[in-house]
């Protein structure tokens, strides 16, 4: 009920936007040293703070619970530490601030950004494809003893009319095939002609999409990059950071990336559209919290970097094209 009278409100509604802005600016804050005195677990060495200046353990060590051993269940994959919990929860409320807390040397709080890089492409290749459980071969008995009960009369009636459609649709595929293709030639004014460049372009798109597929995170991560160069000239004296390195700008856009993962596999969880456009929307606000622009300025950069990366892949396809071809001619 409470929550809902921040959102009726308007009054609550501005005081608990005005906190959420307060929270997003502030940087994370380390809890303090303990000064309780303890002796170590492991090594015996008695000691005041959070870990063992000796052996590096843990002060509280404690029993071990469910929690405890979820984490390290997950750190088997490098992800049982807090700050993989804590860089999710800030690139989803407040990720450029957290980009630059990051760029400022608050490393240890947050999780590497090209390690979650790669975690949530693989993660984000298993929601979209799926999990394969093996239920489909287990359905198919019933499917065919369903069809089995069809009248043998209105099953031939069916399979007729189903053979003559196909025998239509086979012919008119193979003319069309015999009229358009044929090898390494294509129909000109009724006439064949040889088309390399044509088959040169198929085998140059063939090879892109397989190298896609087999290295998704690499292709991902080679994309990001190339878009990073133009922007780069564009923002490199932004408000926030007035002398930013080109090395600081690829992890910043990392973690952008990475911002994108996060709603887009929430997105595809849910099977919602406009999760999915919130992804979209949340490049933007990164890059506007990390660089501080207006949101036109920010947006025209955006455009004019995405029209240079056009024209980048547009020759470098031409450029794997003429390669291509040149094979071809050999």
């Amino acid at each position: 009920m409470k929550a809902l009278k921040y959102i009726t409100n308007k009054e609550k509604r501005q005081v608990w936007l005005r906190a959420f802005r307060m929270w997003q600016r502030r940087p994370y804050e380390v809890a303090p040293l303990s000064d309780v005195t303890y002796e170590c677990a492991s090594c015996h060495t008695k000691f005041q703070g959070n870990y063992c200046p000796r052996c590096g353990q843990a002060a509280g060590v404690g029993r071990f619970s469910f929690r405890k051993a979820l984490l390290l269940f997950l750190d088997v994959w490098g992800i049982g530490n807090r700050s993989m919990f804590r860089s999710l929860r800030d690139l989803m409320l407040r990720p450029g601030y957290m980009i630059r807390d990051y760029l400022r040397g608050m490393q240890s709080a947050y999780f590497p950004p090209f390690k979650m890089f790669f975690l949530l492409t693989a993660f984000s290749l298993i929601v979209e494809r799926g999990i394969d459980l093996g239920l489909e071969s287990s359905t198919e008995p019933a499917r065919a003893e369903q069809s089995m009960q069809t009248p043998l009369d209105s099953l031939q009636q069916n399979l007729d009319e189903v053979a003559m459609q196909a025998g239509a649709s086979i012919d008119s595929l193979r003319e069309d095939a015999r009229q358009y293709t044929d090898d390494r030639h294509i129909t000109v004014n009724g006439e064949k002609v040889e088309s390399p460049m044509y088959y040169a372009g198929a085998k140059f798109a063939k090879i892109m999409n397989a190298l896609r597929k087999k290295n998704p995170a690499i292709f991902a991560l080679l994309t990001l990059m190339m878009f990073s160069l133009p922007l780069y000239l564009f923002i490199r004296r932004s408000p926030n950071i007035p002398d930013l390195r080109y090395s600081e700008f690829a992890v910043a856009l990392v973690y952008t990336s990475n911002t994108f993962s996060i709603y887009s596999i929430i997105g595809n969880l849910l099977s919602s559209e406009i999760i999915k456009l919130i992804a979209l929307l949340m490049i933007f606000v990164a890059l506007k919290q990390f660089l501080g622009y207006s949101k036109l300025r920010l947006l025209g950069y955006i455009i004019l970097s995405v029209l240079i990366v056009m024209v980048i892949i547009a020759a470098i396809m031409a450029l794997g094209i003429y390669i291509a071809w040149q094979f071809t001619k050999t």
